[in-house]
């Protein structure tokens, strides 16, 4: 009688942690690193609450999975690292698709179309194209693709180029004179020239335009990947992608999707 009453037991301790176990291991949960300093994609209003183009667009992506979304801020010059050792499935966070990238990370098709722009003080009459970067000191943030298509620029019209953790600080030296230029994505000048009239504007065409996609660590999960395509096809289709676009954006970004910077 003991003998069956253990055994009962520990029949049911194991059928509780079998449970437990699967509960720790759910797979329904998409996490994603996010660089939360980068307004209007990603940023934290005055609520703390994460908010910006790729958070809504992350949502809608769970949405279509049937999965909850989980975001993980990471700093932008670690965030590549944290996802090949497993600390998220993905990167939402601007991530630009360039060869190097698509060598060493799987990416996405692109669901927006990015591009670099130069912008000075609004006072700055002597910087009209990227020949005008000769002898002055343009910031950017570290490892972006606006810090490669500066270094492209530099090679050419011989500038100090200054790299910053994260693209407000640029802006504040900007403003406080202590850079001539900022070399950034076209919609991230359009969200800081908009919040403060009168400080900055855009003295070039664009540099280039850039494809910005998903980013998985290579070779992880071949199924998330496909899933993640259609689920981009999708709301690229029903219309949900570019209510997006233009809800932060001001206008419709995810079309006529080209890359010249690569």
């Amino acid at each position: 009688m003991k003998k069956a009453l253990l055994v009962a037991v520990m029949a049911a301790v194991l059928t509780l942690a079998a449970c437990g176990g699967a509960a720790e291991t759910d797979g329904n949960v998409l996490r994603i690193g996010v660089d939360d300093a980068y307004p209007p994609m990603e940023f934290r209003n005055d609520a703390d609450e994460l908010v910006g183009f790729d958070v809504d667009f992350a949502h809608a992506l769970g949405e279509e999975l049937g999965m909850e979304v989980e975001f993980i801020p990471t700093a932008w010059d670690g965030i590549f690292t944290a996802l090949v050792s497993g600390s998220y499935d993905v990167v939402i966070s601007s991530v630009s698709i360039t060869p190097d990238r698509m060598a060493e990370y799987d990416m996405t098709d692109p669901y927006l179309a990015n591009g670099q722009v130069i912008v000075v003080r609004s006072d700055a009459q002597d910087i009209t194209d990227p020949s005008g970067l000769a002898g002055k000191t343009v910031g950017v943030q570290i490892e972006t693709t606006s810090h490669a298509s500066a270094r492209k620029y530099q090679e050419e019209f011989d500038f100090q180029l200054d790299s910053y953790d994260q693209i407000i600080q640029t802006f504040m030296d900007l403003k406080a004179d202590r850079l001539d230029a900022i070399v950034v994505d076209g919609m991230v000048a359009a969200e800081y020239i908009s919040s403060d009239p009168g400080s900055y504007r855009v003295t070039s065409a664009k540099l280039s335009n850039e494809p910005i996609g998903v980013c998985l660590k290579k070779g992880a999960n071949p199924e998330l990947l496909e899933n993640l395509n259609n689920a981009i096809a999708t709301l690229r289709e029903n219309g949900r992608l570019a209510e997006i676009s233009m809800e932060w954006l001001g206008a419709d970004y995810t079309t006529e999707i080209d890359s010249t910077l690569w």
